[in-house]
């Protein structure tokens, strides 16, 4: 059993100090949110006991460069992130 939602949602305000809001990630990463972990891509696949359990989001409006990276868990959820491109408002 994973973490509650209200947990999540702490943890991941956490994430967005260090990788939404700061330099360098802040060229890079245009939105977080939370999601359940399921198989949605053949690549990102999550083990079975993870399934069902909350993660952190992570839209890209480019590929991070070589060297930058992003955790695949962060104080205990698993990242998701995935370039999604610019967000623009309409």
């Amino acid at each position: 059993m994973g973490l509650s939602f209200q947990e999540v949602e702490r943890i991941k305000k956490q994430f967005e100090r260090v990788y939404f809001f700061a330099a360098p990630y802040s060229e890079y990463v245009n939105m977080c949110g939370i999601s359940k972990v399921s198989i949605k891509d053949k690549d990102k696949i999550a083990p079975i006991d993870e399934q069902g359990d909350f993660c952190i989001s992570v839209g890209l409006c480019k590929p991070l460069p070589q060297g930058l990276s992003l955790p695949m868990k962060y104080c205990g959820v698993r990242v998701f992130p995935q370039v999604i491109g610019k967000i623009k408002v309409l």
